[in-house]
């Protein structure tokens, strides 16, 4: 698999048209989760990883920073970075850029939408 096809990829399909001091970071973050979830569900060692699938690894890569909004400024997002508000006392805390990449670390890259494709990859583990 070819990390740096994946990179480019992303970034062509997703600029940093917002100028996010993190994109870089958020982007390396994804990309490294996206082909270890794939290595772990093929049952493929990262570094022996196809090259057939860099287009599936830049797709998942894509559908997890969409869905969970990771590029959008925390003032255009759908919740505007707010992680919860207490009315009683006025109080108001907003998500950190940890709870980000804990955000991105709980999500399964390996949706059912990509599932078909892994699997004619996928190499039966007897778990010896």
């Amino acid at each position: 698999m070819d990390k740096q096809f994946i990179v480019d990829k992303v970034k062509l399909l997703i600029p940093n048209s917002t100028k996010n001091d993190s994109y870089d970071d958020i982007l390396d973050y994804v990309i490294d989760k996206v082909i270890q979830d794939i290595a772990n569900y093929t049952h493929i060692p990262t570094a022996e990883l196809p090259e057939e699938l860099n287009h599936t690894a830049v797709g998942m890569c894509i559908a997890l920073i969409k869905s969970d909004e990771l590029l959008i400024p925390t003032s255009e997002q759908s919740n505007n970075g707010v992680a919860s508000i207490t009315e009683g006392n006025e109080s108001i805390s907003f998500k950190s850029l940890a709870d980000e990449y804990l955000k991105i670390q709980s999500a399964n890259a390996v949706t059912k939408d990509y599932k078909k494709t892994l699997n004619q990859f996928r190499v039966v583990d007897f778990g010896l």
